[in-house]
């Protein structure tokens, strides 16, 4: 039987949680937390994206297979850019899975990939964002709140 935990972090919020599989003989236990991604100050004339935010996703398993880590669209609901709000005003970004950036880390759908880990492992899970170049932003604090889906 699989079990779904979600752990909403706003990426600055960790949370911890243990689960018992309905029915199954052993307990399988899952703690997770997250570090938030907060990415240097965004400067709208440099040519370059903003790749300074990494944050982070510690799962702890036991007693189960391997699980599946999944991200929430946040409040853009889309993939193919999030979007981080100040107020009325909005900043596009997006969170990948490796540090080239090149798969949007997502629950599988809308060209989204998601992380697998291995049975009883203990893993610290690298979130690398990104804040595209380019967009004529307001200056402001933009924050955006992502859910972590962790399936076991």
């Amino acid at each position: 039987m699989t079990n779904l935990q979600k752990i909403l972090c706003a990426w600055a919020v960790a949370a911890s949680l243990a689960a018992i599989s309905p029915g199954a003989v052993a307990a399988v236990t899952c703690t997770v937390s997250a570090t938030p991604v907060i990415f240097s100050a965004y400067n709208v004339w440099d040519p370059f994206p903003n790749n300074s935010g990494i944050g982070s996703v510690n799962i702890d398993c036991k007693g189960g297979g391997g699980s599946s880590v999944r991200l929430s669209t946040g409040q853009s609901n889309s993939y193919a850019l999030r979007t981080m709000k100040s107020g009325a005003n909005t900043l596009h970004y997006n969170l990948y899975t490796t540090a080239a950036r090149a798969l949007v880390w997502g629950d599988g759908t809308g060209g989204s990939s998601f992380i697998t880990t291995g049975k009883n492992d203990a893993v610290t899970l690298s979130v690398f964002g990104q804040i595209p170049a380019g967009q004529d932003a307001a200056v402001g604090d933009y924050t955006d709140s992502v859910t972590v889906f962790v399936e076991f």
